[in-house]
């Protein structure tokens, strides 16, 4: 994880690493869609795809994996269902499924959570907010011990009377994580779905189109006459408006008018809107699934830069350019695939998508070209109506690169030759220092923390756990942090004794939880917030630990640290680089 990684997972990922038992790519920059090969990877105990820009459904071979015990995918764009057959995986020797957290929160899933997540026993948590879920939460997920961090100081029968609510908050409601405690919404507000994060969503025609207007000009106006950001205009009278004889509004047509951001979930609860024409334009993103609860007839959404795929549930729409006819329901009737085209990009009639060889990312093309959209740029800009080609591009960036380089060369040579000239020393840190080490001025870590502005609501730090095992380590495996025994690390490390040391395996967070004997089991503890992965703690089923928590964070409790009693955590300064005297 934390490793700047960008680009896609290669498909035959888990046909080239069949004994991996741990794969983690969290908090990075990879984007395309998930592997189907994971399925290859039969010892996988740990898999960790948090906090990037997947897109794309979930695998549902993913649950012929017998041993896997942590899913972690939150964080990302996955559309689609939950597959059921996640709780399949049976193994043997444990009496049914290892599955023992499955973190889903914060993507674009949509439909119902299964039923059958009921039948992992083993399960202890189980995230799915921030979706677009609907139904409700199954009563056999309505369980104490899953979740039960949500529940920390809670009276037990509050807890029992909202144990569903600790998987998603119903529909109706919503809460700044989407699980308890959950508030109704308020009047002229509506949400259909399932663990809504923040605020319901605001049903007044104006506000959603200024939603709208906001969301589509991030970098400026749109072409043509645009009154839509003029507040004493009324709704109707919006240029590409149109509304029936009660106001409401019925139609949307801005085609080729310049349009550049992305498309808000608020367009979708235009109850009456039929027509929605954005083709042409420059939006990006990806196409929401709650257009399907606006009764469309046209939606035309070709020849922009949607990624991704055509939401499921979009696709299950009937009447949308004709889908559902005849039982046809066809996700090409609102959008051609990623890597195909069409000339109205979309199936009409005889224009089926057609394959593109050039494997275009583009959603809804309606041409083949290097990419169709990536020289609109180029072409409205001052370098001709013709644009300049690519190749002329990279040639003039690269002859600029070249003499700024050069320039930058001769004057450095030149103020050396001039310094040695008046006798000035020339520092020589680099050959004092063979190591290549650098003193931190500041006395301060370089490394990310997670230090916030008072005042600012925080989304909780989800604690997940793995099945890596570092007892009585000196320090984490895999990390380049010596032991403090370490001369050249003297004096970087507090003087604390080995119970409360960072080389019992105590989190250096200013939440750490007291670690108990070495015989008992252990876990290492993760973040699952974004951040960095901590040190292993111990953690047991009857004793939850309280590092880094959901429900800590929720209600802003500052814990005491348990480091040492003589020490208060919160005011060690911690070095990432040695100590040089």
């Amino acid at each position: 994880s934390r490793n700047m990684l960008s680009g896609s997972l290669s498909d035959s990922v888990g046909q080239s690493h069949q004994s991996l038992e741990f794969f983690d790519v969290m908090y990075n920059s990879l984007t395309g869609t998930l592997p189907r090969s994971f399925q290859d990877m039969k010892n996988l105990g740990t898999l960790s795809l948090s906090q990037n820009g997947f897109s794309g459904t979930i695998p549902p071979n993913l649950g012929e994996l017998v041993l896997l015990k942590y899913l972690y995918v939150d964080n990302n764009n996955l559309v689609g269902i939950i597959p059921a057959n996640l709780a399949r995986p049976q193994n043997a020797a444990a009496g049914g499924s290892l599955m023992n957290e499955l973190w889903l929160q914060d993507n674009k899933l949509s439909g119902t959570v299964p039923a059958a997540l009921g039948d992992l026993k083993n399960m202890v948590n189980l995230y799915v907010d921030g979706n677009k879920f609907t139904g409700t939460v199954p009563s056999s997920l309505c369980r104490v011990g899953l979740n039960d961090d949500f529940f920390e100081n809670v009276p037990e029968t509050e807890r029992d009377a909202h144990l569903c609510d600790s998987v998603a908050c119903p529909a109706g409601t919503s809460a700044f994580e989407g699980v308890y405690p959950c508030k109704p919404c308020q009047s002229s507000y509506t949400n259909p779905y399932l663990g809504r994060t923040g605020e319901c969503i605001d049903l007044d025609q104006r506000d959603i189109l200024d939603k709208f207007y906001e969301s589509t000009s991030l970098k400026g106006p749109w072409n043509g006459d645009s009154n839509w950001n003029k507040e004493d205009t009324f709704l109707c009278d919006f240029s590409g408006v149109k509304c029936d004889a009660k106001n409401n509004v019925i139609a949307i047509e801005l085609k080729g008018r310049g349009l550049k951001g992305t498309m808000p979930e608020e367009i979708g609860f235009l109850e009456y809107l039929e027509v929605l024409d954005l083709a042409d334009n420059h939006l990006s993103g990806f196409l929401p699934s709650d257009l399907r609860w606006a009764p469309l007839r046209k939606l035309d959404v070709s020849g922009n830069r949607l990624r991704g795929v055509v939401p499921p549930m979009l696709c299950l729409k009937d009447g949308v350019n004709g889908n559902g006819e005849g039982g046809d329901y066809n996700c090409e009737r609102i959008a051609c695939p990623a890597g195909t085209f069409s000339p109205t990009g979309r199936e009409v009639s005889r224009d089926l998508c057609m394959p593109c060889k050039n494997e275009q990312r583009i959603l809804g093309s309606k041409s083949c070209g290097a990419d169709s959209k990536i020289n609109i740029g180029l072409k409205d800009s001052s370098f001709g109506h013709d644009g300049m080609s690519a190749a002329h591009v990279v040639g003039l960036t690269v002859t600029i690169v070249g003499l700024f380089v050069a320039g930058s060369f001769f004057l450095a040579s030149r103020l050396n030759q001039d310094r040695q000239a008046r006798g000035q020393e020339i520092p020589q840190e680099d050959t004092e220092n063979p190591l290549g080490l650098r003193r931190n001025p500041h006395a301060v870590s370089s490394l990310p923390y997670d230090d916030e502005e008072e005042n600012v609501p925080k989304r909780k730090k989800r604690t997940g756990r793995f099945n890596g095992t570092i007892t009585g380590s000196s320090y984490q495996a895999a990390r380049t942090m010596p032991p403090p025994s370490d001369l050249l690390y003297s004096g970087t490390f507090p003087e604390v004794d080995d119970e409360n040391s960072v080389a019992s395996g105590v989190s250096r967070t200013s939440r750490a939880s007291k670690v108990p004997d070495n015989d008992s089991p252990t876990v290492e503890m993760r973040r699952r917030d974004g951040g960095e992965r901590d040190a292993p703690a111990q953690r047991s089923r009857q004793q939850p630990a309280t590092s880094d928590d959901k429900h800590s964070d929720k209600k802003g409790e500052a814990k005491e640290s348990e480091w040492s009693t003589e020490r208060d955590s919160g005011h060690e300064v911690w070095l990432d680089v040695p100590k040089i005297e």
